[in-house]
């Protein structure tokens, strides 16, 4: 077994360090996007609102939190992870769904982005529940 200051050397499964990058600066990028999401459509603010507020906010700080922990080679990164992006998946479907049925405008791009970022979320949830990652972090 490693030892922390050995993990850094050790060669960690394929994608780790990019994925846990990746997570960082997207996780840091929704927060800016969020409050972008208020104020540019009047339309939908209240709801916008509620959205960042109740899942947007606290999803992309505990992705933060969490990418953070993985670049750290922290075990328990990996659970947050896993438990992030589930969160993810679970406010941006509904809210996607609800999207696409009740708003006219711009209903293919909003499609396309539900489309992307689901399988984006998904993607990287079956990369974080693999084995190999708990293996190189135990």
């Amino acid at each position: 077994m490693a030892t922390p200051r050995q993990l850094p050397m050790l060669n960690p499964p394929r994608g780790y360090r990019t994925l846990a990058i990746v997570g960082l600066v997207s996780n840091i990028l929704a927060l800016p996007l969020g409050m972008a999401a208020i104020v540019v459509d009047p339309t939908w603010r209240t709801a916008n609102i509620a959205v960042v507020a109740g899942a947007v906010l606290p999803t992309a700080v505990l992705g933060i939190v969490a990418s953070t922990a993985l670049l750290r080679w922290r075990r328990w990164g990996q659970v947050l992870a896993i438990v992030t992006l589930a969160m993810a998946l679970t406010a941006g479907v509904p809210y996607a769904i609800v999207r696409l049925v009740l708003v006219d405008q711009n209903r293919i791009l909003t499609a396309l982005l539900a489309a992307l970022l689901t399988v984006t979320s998904t993607t990287a949830l079956v990369f974080w529940c693999r084995p190999a990652v708990r293996r190189y972090l135990s």
